[in-house]
């Protein structure tokens, strides 16, 4: 706590309820459901998707790649760094 700020910190919306609230009980069954339907499907496809991007990419590498053909390698490099980045943790538990 500081002088200007009264309350303690808190980390997370669950730790600002008490612990004896329904509210609590309910937040932490929507963080265990939102994340089983939100964020494991989209770390699956995009674990699959780091896999199989490389292959689009590797045919304008080998024939070599035009001005024009630029822009689409560089997007699919962004795309396939940002598949990496999100599928990092699938399959991991």
């Amino acid at each position: 706590m500081s002088p200007s700020n009264p309350l303690p910190p808190v980390d997370s919306l669950r730790d600002a309820v008490p612990e004896s609230s329904r509210l609590k009980d309910a937040l932490t069954r929507f963080a265990g459901i939102s994340r089983t339907v939100g964020i494991e499907p989209v770390r699956a496809l995009a674990f699959y998707a780091a896999i199989v991007l490389p292959f689009l990419y590797l045919p304008l590498l080998a024939n070599g790649v035009t001005a024009d053909q630029l822009s689409v390698l560089v997007g699919l490099l962004l795309a396939n760094a940002a598949a990496l980045v999100l599928g990092h943790g699938h399959g991991s538990k």
